[in-house]
């Protein structure tokens, strides 16, 4: 199967403003269509949030990325991956080119699963369970009037865990007594913190009982050597570009739970080596998603393919339907 032709999408999806507590008026997605001579068509998508960065990604994939794969087998596509990685590597091993890349690579894995009639989890050796859990992450509001009652609006939506994303402790405490003590809580800091400023409050960050503590410092590197945080296990790595940074951050005292993005990473041929890399290691995987199409669609596949209980899918502020059950995704056999 050779490819034929690459087009990034952009789309603008406008909503009301204030819809699920959010003052942007859109959202700014970055899609990519992949074209084999055969005419299968595969579609990939980007983590992009703004317009600025809507225009950097089309121009990436466009430019950067598609001439490297055009005329191309996608039966290379892990090596095609490497190899882009090796071209761009002067530029940086992790931001705007991996995310580019990953959308071209996603889309040649849902070529090579609807030409092979199966699903991306079958592709990548099986999943390990059918249902996965979700939870609700939420926009960051620095107003706990207003993130707990979005907070309110998720439970009602029958939600399996709640997802903030705040610094301040006022109000991730407000939002952990609105979630109550029984419902799994993730605070996401956003590396807001130095390390000195999360040991000064350390029992005010234990008594929330956390299923993790989400990017909490900065530099993040100061992890590596410290002693473990008592009682607080941290997540991180959603930035991170390969196998082989996540797997330096698994052996950090303090953290016990790896989130590869599969945007950001590079794409699925990444986030396979990854969790190859990471499965030996003794931390728990929870892969990373703020995405609502074909990257949440592959990140449920990868979610599926562990059975560690940190394996959630994110939904996003924009959860839609306060009717609709959201406990857990049900996964069908798509990409």
């Amino acid at each position: 199967m050779i490819i034929d032709r690459i087009d990034p999408i952009a789309l603008r999806l406008p909503r009301s403003m204030g819809a699920a507590g959010s003052s942007a008026d859109a959202l700014y997605l970055v899609l990519c269509k992949v074209m084999v001579r055969s005419g299968l068509v595969g579609y990939g998508e980007c983590l992009c949030l703004r317009p600025a960065m809507q225009r950097s990604l089309v121009a990436t994939i466009r430019d950067a990325i598609a001439p490297l794969f055009l005329g191309k087998s996608v039966e290379q596509k892990e090596r095609l991956n490497v190899e882009a990685r090796l071209r761009l590597a002067a530029f940086g091993r992790s931001g705007t080119n991996l995310n580019a890349l990953a959308a071209v690579d996603m889309a040649l894995w849902d070529i090579a699963g609807k030409a092979a009639g199966h699903s991306l989890s079958a592709l990548l050796g099986g999943a390990q369970r059918t249902r996965v859990p979700v939870m609700a992450s939420l926009d960051r509001y620095n107003d706990a009037t207003k993130v707990t009652a979005r907070i309110e609006q998720a439970l009602a939506a029958r939600v399996a865990a709640v997802k903030v994303h705040e610094f301040d402790l006022d109000i991730i405490e407000a939002a952990r007594k609105v979630v109550g003590p029984q419902m799994p809580f993730v605070a996401d800091c956003n590396n807001a913190h130095t390390l000195a400023d999360v040991n000064g409050s350390l029992s005010r960050w234990q008594a929330l009982d956390l299923l993790w503590l989400e990017d909490p410092v900065w530099p993040p590197e100061a992890l590596l050597e410290s002693p473990p945080l008592s009682r607080i296990v941290v997540g991180l790595g959603a930035d991170l570009g390969s196998a082989e940074q996540l797997g330096i951050y698994a052996k950090a005292p303090s953290v016990g739970v790896l989130q590869p993005d599969i945007c950001m990473i590079g794409g699925i041929s990444e986030t396979r080596r990854a969790m190859a890399l990471l499965k030996p290691l003794g931390v728990s995987i929870a892969p990373h998603t703020p995405f609502i199409g074909p990257a949440a669609l592959a990140t449920l596949r990868a979610a599926s393919m562990t059975s560690r209980s940190y394996s959630w899918t994110l939904t996003a502020a924009t959860l839609a339907c306060n009717a609709c059950p959201m406990r857990a995704v049900t996964l069908a056999a798509s990409l």
